[in-house]
């Protein structure tokens, strides 16, 4: 059953506070949603931030139908007390495999409580951040009591009381943070031991729009002693190119040491190169995205990895770079800044059922750009007679970006070739026969050819 909008004199409050009538739920429930799509560390107007020491941070959580997706985390996500720390970031959610229409998440308190509310948080840039679910309650002790194993069986399983009903899609389609708090105004939800949640898509017909749930709070009735998540004080940059085209944002919250050379390096670097690579990188109808955000993280939050992309965030290693500032440190920057001009959607793809180039392209295209064009000097993809002999064109990163230096210097006759070569992956259509489309020579041929000269 869809919600009701609860109307005020000057119409829909339009991003704050939204109060939904709780479907067929509770009568007196109010289901209460905040969306954010520039903060982190989960701040709202009115919904709290995630708890660490709530009632279910100390339940037993299973799942009992359906599954989580392999790229997930594990389903103590949900109650963990940790959040991601940027808007998509698989491993630090809880989400449920694609191709999934509908999955049960099961909660034993331990022992009956008194439930005073239930705060459900999450975090992606597109149709993953909508929450679309249901959520019932049972003591555990009524006649017959029983969990259901589908979510079919639910109406059929003695014991269970419908609480309330939520789908943000109503009033934020789109991504961004995403926060719903399920309460009763005056009085709590109610003595529960079990909470069921029936969790499902939010866009029947698209395998991958599971919401990334961050954190699942219940809290009981004495819930103003829960310990909260810390926020640290938000520090960013924020500028744009000079014709306001792109506009960006360096977030140095977690590296405050480097603030200085953000300001004095990096963000020169950005304005100068994220235009020039959007401008190497053309394709019919295709617009670069125009906020680009840049995170530093902590090493243990990026898991030893320097620095990766995912849609208009890039992430960067604090550690990493401090150690780098004098050496690989800009260079890393580049080729992330490609990486968000590629745009290969996967997501996109699967829906259109386009191809995936592999991964050497993927990643040989920001190495070439990095290396033969931002930095040339440094030498950094350059192959000694001996290695280039063993080498594989297709073996990826500095590899491929020679292998593709090469290509361009030796068979581009309109000095298209990067522009096009691109184009064929971003759009899904490319495959080993684009290289003969380009050059006139098949792939094999080119790359025996790189490896004799």
């Amino acid at each position: 059953m869809k919600c009701s909008l609860m109307k005020t004199c000057c119409g829909l409050l339009p991003f704050g506070l939204v109060v939904l009538m709780a479907g067929d739920g509770i009568a007196d429930v109010k289901v209460t949603p905040e969306f954010s799509r520039d903060g982190s560390f989960f701040r709202f107007d009115n919904v709290p931030l995630p708890a660490i020491d709530d009632a279910g941070s100390k339940g037993k959580w299973k799942v009992i139908a359906g599954q989580g997706d392999a790229n997930s985390g594990s389903i103590e996500c949900l109650f963990d007390g940790r959040v991601p720390t940027v808007a998509d970031q698989p491993a630090q959610n809880f989400f449920l495999a694609a191709g999934t229409k509908n999955g049960l998440i099961a909660v034993d308190l331990g022992k009956s409580a008194d439930v005073s509310e239930v705060v459900t948080y999450s975090w992606h840039t597109d149709s993953r951040a909508p929450q679309v679910f249901s959520v019932y309650a049972a003591t555990g002790e009524e006649p017959g009591f029983a969990v259901p194993m589908s979510v079919e069986e639910i109406g059929q399983t003695a014991g269970w009381k419908k609480i309330a009903s939520v789908d943000t899609r109503q009033v934020h389609r789109n991504g961004g943070q995403q926060a719903v708090r399920i309460f009763e105004p005056d009085a709590t939800l109610g003595k529960f031991r079990h909470l069921l949640f029936e969790m499902n898509a939010t866009e029947p017909g698209n395998h991958f729009s599971h919401t990334f749930f961050s954190e699942i709070d219940v809290l009981a009735e004495d819930s103003k002693t829960v310990q909260r998540i810390s926020v640290p004080e938000v520090r960013e940059i924020r500028f744009s190119t000079a014709d306001h085209n792109f506009r960006f944002t360096i977030d140095v919250t977690q590296a405050l040491e480097l603030e200085t050379w953000a300001v004095e390096e990096l963000k020169p670097l950005i304005q100068d190169w994220y235009p020039r690579i959007v401008a190497m990188l053309p394709s019919d109808g295709f617009e670069a995205i125009r906020d680009v955000r840049f995170l530093f993280l902590r090493d243990e939050e990026m898991k030893g990895i320097p620095a990766y992309a995912s849609g208009p965030t890039i992430s960067l290693n604090a550690e990493w770079f401090r150690g780098q500032l004098n050496s690989e440190a800009r260079g890393a920057v580049v080729h992330e800044m490609v990486h968000v001009v590629q745009g290969y959607s996967g997501r996109n793809r699967r829906v259109r059922g386009d191809v995936a180039p592999p991964g050497w392209i993927v990643e040989g295209i920001p190495d070439y750009i990095r290396w033969f064009l931002f930095e040339p000097e440094m030498g950094g993809a350059k192959l000694s007679r001996q290695r280039l002999k063993d080498a594989q064109h297709d073996a990826s990163y500095r590899t491929s970006a020679n292998f593709i230096d090469w290509v361009i210097r030796t068979h581009s006759s309109d000095e298209r070739l990067l522009e096009r070569l691109n184009a064929a992956a971003r759009e899904g259509r490319y495959s080993g026969e684009t290289w003969k489309e380009l050059t006139g020579k098949s792939e094999q041929e080119l790359a025996d050819a790189w490896r004799t000269n």
